[in-house]
């Protein structure tokens, strides 16, 4: 399945097609390199000694039991825990996703890369209600959106959810998915056009350490 491209070369034509070319339920997802970057869960990119499902499973049994210690309000179902081993770096079927074009924006341009960027919209997919019994992260059937309850502050600063999918192993296709390319040669202009309107990682990473990095972009950069 093609996805539909738009190629840009200003942030006013971000602005045109995130406003007037989408659903307003579209979700956004930033990626640095446009070419080699494909909608695939973290655990469908990884090879493992034993099949995916087994490894999978045994990771997160795995990190539920060592992450007791560090918890202060352990979560309350594998959906919470599942999004919570995301939020660490253990490979897992979510996707990372935002409600704001101009966070996965930041996302496409902040590391330095020799290429074009992309940010992908998508609007489909049903919302995990989980006010109703919740299946099984691990059987389920189709892809959905995924919001937790234990928000961390991250998350709520980057106005963060996830997609879950059902076959971490196969990249994500949609007739409701687009792709808007980012030219190389206005990767640092836009991330200069971001800082300002307050869009940087200071903002989207709340403490000491995207202080730091911001800090120290501001005053290296050129």
């Amino acid at each position: 399945m093609a996805i539909p491209e738009y190629n840009i070369s200003s942030f006013e034509e971000f602005h045109r097609i995130v406003t007037t070319e989408f659903s307003k339920q579209a979700i956004f997802r930033g990626v640095r390199d446009a070419d080699n970057h494909h909608l695939i869960p973290s655990l469908g990119r990884r090879k493992f000694k034993t099949n995916i499902a087994a490894a999978e499973r045994r990771m997160f049994r795995t990190f539920i039991e060592g992450a007791f210690p560090y918890l202060r309000h352990p979560p309350e179902s594998n959906w919470e825990w599942l999004a919570l081993a995301q939020h660490h770096g253990l490979p897992t079927r979510l996707l990372d996703w935002t409600y704001n074009p101009l966070v996965a924006l930041y996302f496409s341009v902040e590391s330095i890369h020799d290429g074009d960027s992309a940010v992908y919209a998508y609007w489909g997919s049903a919302c995990l209600d989980q006010s109703l019994n919740d299946p099984d992260p691990f059987t389920i059937s189709r892809v959905f959106r995924f919001r937790p309850t234990q928000i961390s502050e991250r998350i709520s600063a980057q106005r963060g959810l996830f997609t879950v999918h059902n076959d971490p192993s196969q990249r994500f296709e949609h007739k409701n998915l687009s792709k808007i390319l980012i030219s190389k040669s206005v990767r640092v202009k836009f991330k200069k056009i971001l800082h300002r309107y307050g869009v940087s990682r200071a903002a989207l990473f709340p403490g000491l350490d995207g202080l730091a990095v911001t800090l120290s972009w501001i005053n290296t950069r050129g």
